[in-house]
């Protein structure tokens, strides 16, 4: 009686032993499970918080930004010509800004002509140039990112993307060199600008026409701005001019047209990149 007692304890110790073992195995196996979820789950929305940031910083960069500068650089142009008293090379003691007789550089003057006081319109515009330059620079310096799937638009936009920022470095350039106590190299700078955007034009052209058929209309309209820098470098640049009855009015006259043809193209680009990034996303990379 007393081996059956000890044998039944013994089984009945047994029994419980393995219950305890499979249920401390399931939930060890539970809480395995629960981790691993856990983990999948903190990475999952960790891909999803830096996919969105990504994101943000891409449509900051290619759609804002451009946007945002461009709007900031009409806002201080038209402070500086409004603020502007400073005569021109016509009459040195000319009331206001002239759009037929002044050059915009005479806006980023230190002094007018005559020694007038130009320290509001001075630093308007200079400020307007210093934006435009660091704004695009940046801009182009990335630009090649939403081009790379197609080999011949990726290698169109990289030589465009690199004339685009040697353009900003002069827009820059240009607000940096007064043309009053740095004209050579304010020269330099202004003809620079004109010259390289409208090589970057031309490669940008050939960029949006390559990567998708469909921006066939709006790289015509591209390529139009393109000729209006360029009907500007032969009239001003090569001085075209002179074979016109008022050489004066026709170099001003086309840099105006020249720069509102630039300004043309940035909305025009956004909306090329706005398709781009629809399609797909951008990983930013220095020229692609």
């Amino acid at each position: 009686m007393l081996v059956r007692l000890i044998r039944f304890r013994m089984v009945h110790q047994h029994v419980l032993v393995m219950a305890a073992s499979s249920y401390i195995g399931q939930c060890c196996q539970w809480t395995c499970y629960k981790s691993i979820e856990s983990v999948f789950s903190d990475y999952y929305w960790q891909y999803c918080y830096y996919h969105n940031l990504m994101k943000n910083r891409v449509v900051n960069l290619f759609i804002t930004l451009p946007l945002a500068s461009i709007g900031l650089y009409l806002i201080f142009l038209v402070v500086a010509m409004v603020s502007y008293n400073g005569g021109n090379t016509i009459d040195y003691h000319g009331i206001g800004y002239s759009f037929s007789l002044n050059f915009l550089s005479d806006l980023g003057r230190a002094s007018g002509y005559a020694g007038q006081d130009n320290s509001l319109s001075f630093y308007s515009f200079n400020l307007s140039l210093a934006i435009i330059g660091v704004a695009f620079f940046a801009y182009f310096l990335f630009l090649p990112s939403l081009h790379n799937l197609n080999p011949r638009s990726f290698f169109f936009s990289r030589i465009g993307s690199f004339f685009g920022c040697f353009a900003s470095i002069c827009f820059a350039g240009v607000g940096l060199t007064p043309a009053d106590t740095l004209k050579d190299i304010h020269i330099f700078f202004a003809n620079w600008v004109f010259r390289s955007m409208s090589l970057a034009v031309l490669f940008y052209v050939l960029t949006f026409i390559y990567l998708n058929k469909d921006n066939l209309y709006l790289s015509l309209l591209f390529l139009l701005s393109g000729i209006v820098i360029l009907t500007h470098i032969v009239i001003a640049d090569i001085d075209l001019a002179v074979y016109m009855s008022n050489p004066h009015y026709a170099r001003v006259l086309s840099q105006k047209a020249a720069v509102i043809a630039m300004i043309f193209m940035v909305p025009l680009m956004a909306i090329i990149n706005l398709r781009q990034l629809r399609d797909r996303t951008i990983y930013l990379r220095i020229f692609g």
